[in-house]
């Protein structure tokens, strides 16, 4: 019998139900992560700090040539910091993000099936598939970054004036819409990519076979699988508009703030990225025992 809509979403929240079981049970489960978001603290820390005169020679003079020399001093630092984490953070993110995944994935399987979830031993794992999983992170990488240039040429070369006079939309202002586009038509595409980890990791398969049934199973789970990625999703994304906001408002009272609200990110990164990889990984294996 064929599940409706409703059945569907219900089953989401069985799913969440199972996720949210196997972290209480094995905290562990958020140490990869963890590992991350420390990563990420030091080098928010580096960044901070990098007027002292051990960082300085390395630091100060690609924000001076691309920023200015008033970024390297208070209070403009403290203004200056997100936008020069976002950059220099990248390199980090896509090193360390698959090989965490996987880790977690194999932790994951673990917990849901009843037994110890070591890091250990699954980093072991995770280190082992590491360039299938580095790869796969480049191609879809690959993959959002042409939806975005795409999106990006018909916005810029592709709209004509005449429309941009009857629609009043400028065409730096329609760049603006192309860029929120991209983003939900790689929300949409993200339920097909989901299941190559955990296939690559928990099969054993090689990279395109892994790709292969991971856009299958994802085909097969696309709805469940649109919620469980798009709620949190769409729930940071609200908190980092939020976020924005207190940006734009303390930092003229009080620019220091600016690292308590960088910090509140990190941690919800952290909590966003293990429920989605948990509640993915929890529906694969249920999707493989039916």
């Amino acid at each position: 019998m064929k599940e409706s809509f409703t059945d569907k979403l219900f089953f989401c929240g069985e799913v969440w139900k199972v996720s949210f079981k196997s972290m209480w049970q094995c905290p562990a489960i958020f140490l990869p992560f963890a590992i991350i978001t420390l990563c990420e603290l030091l080098l928010l820390v580096v960044l901070l700090l990098s007027p002292h005169p051990i960082l300085e020679p390395l630091l100060c003079p690609p924000i001076r040539k691309f920023f200015g020399e008033m970024f390297l001093h208070y209070p403009y630092n403290f203004s200056l910091l997100p936008t020069l984490f976002e950059y220099v953070s990248l390199p980090l993110t896509l090193l360390l993000m698959p090989l965490m995944c996987a880790v977690t994935v194999g932790m994951v399987a673990r917990s849901v099936n009843g037994k110890k979830a070591s890091f250990g031993k699954n980093l072991g794992l995770g280190m082992k598939k590491y360039m299938s999983s580095l790869s796969l992170w480049i191609i879809v990488l690959i993959i959002y970054i042409g939806i975005f240039l795409f999106l990006k040429f018909l916005a810029l070369q592709c709209y004509p004036p005449a429309m941009a006079k009857v629609l009043h939309i400028p065409s730096w202002r329609m760049f603006t819409i192309c860029q929120y586009l991209s983003l939900f038509i790689c929300l949409l595409v993200e339920p097909f990519l989901a299941y190559s980890i955990p296939v690559l990791i928990l099969e054993k398969k090689k990279l395109f076979s892994a790709i292969k049934e991971g856009l299958i199973v994802g085909w097969s789970l696309y709805l469940p699988t649109l919620v469980l990625i798009a709620i949190p999703t769409l729930l940071g994304a609200c908190l980092v508009l939020v976020k924005q906001k207190m940006l734009s408002f303390f930092i003229n009272l009080l620019p220091e703030s600016v690292l308590g609200v960088m910090v509140g990110g990190f941690i919800l990164t952290l909590f966003i990225g293990v429920l989605i990889t948990t509640s993915l990984t929890a529906l694969f294996l249920i999707k493989r025992q039916d």
